[in-house]
């Protein structure tokens, strides 16, 4: 039996194009493509040559957003980044109609480590990145929605934004989804944050068996101007992760060393 294939989906825009250029390549440098059927790039605003260049990966198809948010982002968390990380579900949904294949989707400012592809159960409806110890317990940073039943819980999820009154919204929106489940009918499986997504010192990567590191933002980096190399620095070199880096960009390129 041929193995299950599975797609990626991302959002960015002009603003995230240094996480996307990491993302991209080292996704092409660490995951078996051969399992991959498609990369889906939302596109929420990237420059023209930023655009070409994302479509220069094989295997990748550009989307265009069901709704286009207008602006630029300033600040890291402003108003008009949130608005766009709060259309990715909406995409997300059309693309799980529209295709037969699990589709995972990931936060843009992410690194592969190595493939996860052995930590997917397709047997499971949807499997989430957990954390047990912190409220909430799942971050929306990644959803693997293995199965056509999970059409109803995005659209629960979809509604829930709305009801949200303090970020983040969308994780907040998906706990509360999760919360109105009857899980008797419908699989969740929890995939370890440490292992699956983690968002904290690179010196940990290796002991948690990191597949994709996250370079979330945090209270540190709510002050800088968002995409700057300000910006980038302060999510990934605070965290360790500057030799890795240099696999995929020409760090002194983009940050005075």
């Amino acid at each position: 039996m041929k193995p299950q294939k599975y797609s990626i989906f991302t959002l960015t825009d002009s603003k995230y194009f240094l996480f996307t250029e990491v993302f991209l390549k080292s996704l092409f440098s660490k995951l078996n493509l051969e399992l991959i059927e498609k990369v889906y790039v939302c596109d929420q605003g990237l420059e023209p040559q930023q655009r070409k260049f994302v479509e220069s990966f094989d295997k990748v198809e550009i989307v265009n957003p069901v709704e286009k948010i207008e602006g630029q982002t300033g600040l890291v968390w402003d108003k008009v980044w949130l608005e766009k990380v709060g259309s990715k579900t909406q995409n997300l949904l059309k693309l799980v109609n529209e295709n037969p294949e699990p589709i995972v989707m990931i936060d843009i400012d992410s690194m592969f480590i190595k493939d996860f592809y052995d930590l997917l159960d397709f047997e499971k409806d949807i499997q989430i990145a957990h954390r047990p110890l912190q409220d909430p317990s799942y971050i929306a940073s990644f959803v693997s929605i293995n199965k056509k039943t999970c059409i109803e819980f995005i659209e629960d999820w979809i509604r829930n934004i709305s009801r949200i009154s303090k970020i983040p919204y969308e994780t907040k929106a998906l706990a509360l989804t999760l919360n109105e489940l009857n899980h008797s009918n419908f699989q969740v499986g929890q995939l370890p944050v440490e292992q699956i997504h983690f968002y904290d010192q690179e010196q940990y990567v290796d002991t948690n068996d990191t597949r994709i590191a996250h370079f979330k933002g945090w209270t540190g980096s709510m002050s800088k101007v968002f995409g700057s190399k300000e910006d980038f620095e302060s999510r990934t070199f605070t965290r360790g992760y500057r030799e890795r880096l240099k696999e995929y960009i020409d760090v002194s390129g983009y940050i005075g060393e």
